[in-house]
């Protein structure tokens, strides 16, 4: 089997699975999780992107002040969708895996 670079998210059906599996691991099996996330307001939504944590945070750090003023910009814009800023809730999904190691 031809080894794959994991390095990118693996964010469709199967990937994480198929990479666990690749690792040795068998009985794989792989599910999606969902929650949702409430949101007080754009600034509660917008806050995690402001720290130090997370993928969103780390992006972030690769923009300058104008490119990170205009991504707020946007984001923003989609988060009201021409309505007033208020509490959103919205669907947050991953996929989890599980798998033993051979003895």
């Amino acid at each position: 089997m031809r080894a794959r670079n994991y390095t990118r998210p693996m964010t469709r059906p199967g990937e994480l699975a198929e990479a666990w599996r690749a690792g040795g691991l068998i009985g794989v099996r792989d599910t999606m999780l969902t929650i949702r996330m409430d949101f007080a307001s754009f600034d509660d939504y917008w806050a995690p992107y402001e720290g130090k944590d997370g993928p969103g945070a780390q992006y972030m750090t690769t923009l300058n002040t104008v490119q990170k003023e205009r991504l707020r910009d946007v984001v923003r814009a989609a988060y009201l969708d021409g309505e007033r800023d208020g509490p959103r809730s919205y669907a947050a999904t991953a996929w989890a895996v599980k798998g033993t190691v051979p003895a």
